[in-house]
């Protein structure tokens, strides 16, 4: 899971994406990816789904007039070796083993890999891993064999112990990595993480250098795609040991075992370069030999540079989507993962956003429709929920949960105004004042704007100051679990437990302090004792998302949609559903 402002989409990077390789081929339909597992495990079917609803959109086609620009010859040179990239936030930091944004994720994934990747139409494919794992009957123990020529940027082999240390190095309490319940899956992980066992007792081993022994917890169907995540890439010990707690904080203080080496970062850059990694497994196949990337936040001089033949690929947003939108250059991605308002429910000096019926004034304050299209205009579908469409459905009649429960979230001016009148009279007081955080992106500047105003017009004695500020600090005031309102959304799960995980009570991830022992026992039961039975763990979620509305505990605003404009001279770029936004590394230039 990963909190904030998405990376690259200018309000929010794209919790779906899309399974196309820009430039070659595309799959466009209704049905993004069918789960590897739906057949072998029965009880998945209806827990799944998550990518059922989410319809791809590819208005850049080559058939399609070349509309506003010249942007789509950028940098077409045949024999053009470098890549560059513009990207709407700064990266927080580079330690797998810790990294819980989207942000970070991003970069990661441009200089390590894991055992397994997402490959096209994200079906889970080797990395490091030679082949897909050996599972064992009760779906608890996974044997997986390592590539024999895997291998560090500094020459030295993969091995199957990188990954052991690695993972017990995330579970380390001393390592207060805010996402180490990413790897709970392994047995023990959770108890060691909470200082009940030793990290030996991890579930991982390694078998000699090129075998990995797996054992979990429970059986999870969803396991391989969990370990194409970031927080389970290796680490090099040695390596990590040297630099200490430096690692991660800039370009030389981490190693590449993937198709790249990050160059020229050092923790706080806006501009920094991939260059091509020697020694990748797969190095033959790396076209490109440089990336540069570079921040920009502002939506005109994106769109600018990009024009200027100067950007391969950049965010595109507000008016500019419009212009660009016949230009065979221009892609958007539709997608239905949520973005929110979160709300620190336990905020010092703030006892209104304690109580419910003032949160749910915040709630109904908010014209969903209106902010998505005449505010954003990019796509972006209102929130009907917090899960996304698709993303639960009853396994019983194929329903989606939102449809079952009936749409709770919804605009009333005359409900928010109701429910601010209880609140005022509970708290015995009658005026408010609240500050809003969300991105420095342009598009980020008109969510908060339209939020400000929404909420003072329909709540009289509510005052809404707004703060924009970089990605970065967005995660930390979060993280912080000491705010009161802050934009934010999260990045889409194959198990939709996951994502109603993070409201539990003491969860890392839930930042506003929510606590409901009926909601707890809810997604406990989904994840434990009901996770066979694909009807009780429907309905466990289904009642879950139904307290999570009904608490108010987040503003759910829309499910968002990335847009992009991508020089049409550029081929193989492989998208992704999951985790990294798209993989470049067998990209090239026609």
């Amino acid at each position: 899971m990963h909190p904030g402002p998405y990376a690259l989409a200018a309000v929010g990077r794209s919790p779906f994406r899309r399974d196309n390789l820009i430039g070659e081929s595309f799959f466009v339909g209704s049905t993004i990816w069918r789960n590897e597992m739906m057949v072998k495990n029965k009880f998945v079917i209806g827990a799944i789904g998550i990518l059922a609803a989410a319809a791809v959109v590819l208005a850049g086609c080559n058939s399609q007039s070349k509309g506003s620009s010249a942007a789509s010859t950028s940098s077409t040179a045949s024999q053009q070796k470098t890549l560059k990239i513009l990207v709407s936030a700064e990266i927080p930091q580079l330690d797998s083993a810790k990294s819980y944004d989207v942000v970070s994720d991003s970069q990661i994934f441009n200089f390590q890999e894991g055992l397994y990747k997402l490959g096209k139409k994200d079906a889970v494919v080797p990395a490091i891993a030679q082949s897909q794992p050996t599972v064992s009957k009760d779906g608890l123990t996974y044997t997986i064999k390592l590539k024999k020529n895997a291998a560090w940027s500094n020459g030295a082999p993969v091995t199957a112990q990188d990954f052991v240390f690695a993972w017990r190095r995330a579970v380390d309490p001393k390592t207060k990595s805010q996402n180490a319940t990413k790897l709970f899956s392994l047995a023990n992980a959770e108890e060691i993480n909470a200082g009940k066992k030793p990290l030996t007792d991890l579930g991982v081993k390694a078998v000699g250098d090129d075998t990995l022994q797996v054992k979990l917890a429970i059986a999870n169907p969803y396991f391989l795609r969990e370990l194409t995540g970031t927080n389970y890439f290796p680490q090099n010990e040695k390596f990590v040991n040297k630099v200490g707690a430096k690692y991660g904080t800039a370009a030389q203080y981490v190693l590449a075992d993937g198709p790249f080496i990050i160059k020229d970062w050092n923790g706080t850059s806006d501009k920094w370069s991939f260059v091509k990694n020697p020694h990748y497994y797969d190095a033959k196949q790396v076209k490109l030999t440089k990336v540069d990337v570079s921040v920009v936040t502002n939506a005109a001089t994106q769109a600018q540079t990009f024009d200027q033949k100067t950007a391969d690929i950049t965010p595109v947003s507000g008016e500019f989507i419009e212009k660009y939108a016949k230009d065979p250059a221009y892609h958007r991605i539709s997608s239905y993962g949520t973005s929110n308002v979160e709300i620190d429910t336990t905020s010092e000096g703030h006892p209104e956003l304690g109580n419910v019926n003032f949160r749910r004034a915040l709630f109904y304050a908010v014209d969903r429709k209106a902010l998505t299209g005449q505010v954003l205009k990019d796509g972006s579908v209102p929130a009907v929920g917090y899960l996304a469409p698709g993303a639960l459905r009853n396994p019983a009649n194929g329903k989606d949960v939102n449809t079952e429960l009936g749409t709770l979230t919804y605009y009333s001016k005359a409900k928010a105004r109701k429910y601010l009148a209880l609140a005022k009279k509970k708290l015995g007081k009658d005026k408010f004042t609240l500050t809003l955080k969300g991105s420095d992106t342009d598009a980020g500047k008109r969510t908060t704007e339209y939020l400000q105003s929404a909420f003072q017009n329909a709540l009289p004695g509510v005052t809404v100051d707004v703060q924009n500020i970089p990605a970065k600090s967005l995660f930390a005031s979060l993280m912080s679990y000491n705010f009161q309102l802050d934009t934010g959304g999260w990045e889409a799960e194959a198990d939709p437990s996951v994502l109603l995980q993070q409201f539990t009570t003491g969860y890392t991830h839930d930042h506003g302090g929510f606590s409901n022992k009926q909601y707890d026992q809810l997604v406990k039961d989904a994840q434990g004792k009901d996770a066979a039975n694909a009807q009780q763990r429907y309905t466990d979620l289904k009642d879950a998302q139904k307290i999570l509305l009904d608490q108010a505990v987040v503003v759910p605003l829309y499910h968002s949609a990335t847009n992009l404009l991508i020089n049409t001279q550029l081929k193989g770029v492989q998208t992704h559903a999951f985790g990294q936004t798209y993989d470049f590394s067998r990209a090239y230039f026609k």
